[in-house]
């Protein structure tokens, strides 16, 4: 449990501060003040100025912050800023790029995670035999398989592929299988009945193999990273696709909840595994964030472009109540997935 929130906390507030760090450099190159940019929340434990920016490290050091000037013409500020020094006096496109970076960053963060990953370990050429984790609540869960245990043989049968292996799980749901498994040098039978998934019509265990990786150079390690940020992207904008025309339920979505526990799962898998994680949940929030709705930075690009094109600024304070609508109904949906993820708990 420990290691769920230690890590849930470290891969948001990662993050955070990548999108918050977007927003904040190209403010300031695009001639915005930008008053103030925190680490954490809570009384301050010590700050330091550059260049008219307060840097600020809060005694809860989790999630980030910057505060650009004018952006919110009712917030206040410790020392007065210039008008000309405002969001809400500057050109279109001098808005549009520092709303645009943070989710940029984001997109950034996910590549070098991938790259870093791919020129350390290797770029995955396919599953080994050996579990990576094993789902809470599962059949797996259930009979005692552990990550680390090596699929030797199912009802006998040797298997040089592992996908050979999975594909017969998933095509005998129902079915009692005996899995021959090796831990610790140790030969053991588990006898396993696949689950039947209604959704993907395939049967499941409840456990998920290592990849095997190849050593690559470091340009074709760059070159991977950017294939696997824009796959990831594609792939994220199909399955919001299929939410907005009914082909995914919004209850199939996971909240903060089940996404604490989908991190501490992958952070007890190991590096790879973990820094995995934070590289696509990374590239989901560049995604989801630029969606044009009210309260993300896409709601805010969708203004600033209806602002160019009408040669004409918005009022900013309509503009921002019109995100506190988008942000209480944001929060309402995050409250609606957080009970949801409590019942799935309870159901196990």
């Amino acid at each position: 449990m420990l290691l769920t929130i230690i890590a849930f906390f470290f891969v948001f507030t990662i993050i955070t501060l990548a999108h918050e760090f977007g927003h904040l450099v190209f403010a300031k190159r695009n001639g915005i003040a930008v008053p103030e940019f925190g680490l954490g929340f809570g009384p301050t434990l010590f700050s330091f100025t550059i260049n008219e920016t307060v840097y600020k490290l809060n005694s809860l050091p989790i999630l980030g912050y910057v505060k650009i000037a004018g952006i919110d013409p009712e917030e206040k500020t410790e020392k007065p800023v210039p008008e000309n020094l405002k969001f809400y006096n500057k050109s279109a496109w001098q808005k549009f790029v520092p709303i645009f970076a943070g989710a940029f960053m984001n997109l950034v963060l996910g590549f070098i995670v991938y790259s870093f990953i791919f020129m350390v370990a290797g770029v995955p050429i396919g599953l080994s035999n050996e579990i990576g984790a094993v789902s809470s609540g599962s059949e797996a869960k259930r009979i005692g398989l552990q990550a680390g245990d090596r699929i030797l043989a199912i009802n006998s049968k040797g298997y040089k592929d592992a996908n050979e292996a999975v594909k017969f799980i998933h095509d005998n749901p129902g079915r009692q299988l005996t899995l021959t498994i090796e831990r610790h040098g140790v030969k053991k039978d588990f006898a396993a009945t696949p689950a039947l998934n209604k959704k993907l019509k395939i049967g499941l265990i409840g456990f998920s193999l290592k990849a095997n990786h190849q050593k690559v150079n470091p340009l074709a390690a760059l070159y991977h990273g950017g294939a696997e940020t824009l796959k990831l992207s594609l792939m994220i904008l199909v399955l919001l696709g299929k939410l907005f025309t009914g082909g995914i339920s919004l209850f199939d979505l996971a909240g903060p909840v089940g996404i604490a526990q989908v991190t501490g799962q992958y952070a007890q898998q190991g590096w790879v595994s973990f820094l995995n994680f934070i590289a696509f949940f990374s590239i989901n929030v560049t995604v989801i964030n630029l969606l044009p709705l009210p309260a993300l930075d896409g709601g805010r690009l969708f203004f600033i472009i209806i602002e160019a094109i009408r040669r004409k600024p918005i009022d900013i304070e309509l503009e921002n109540k019109i995100h506190n609508v988008g942000m209480m109904l944001l929060l309402g949906l995050i409250a609606v997935l957080t009970v949801n993820d409590l019942l799935r708990l309870l159901r196990r």
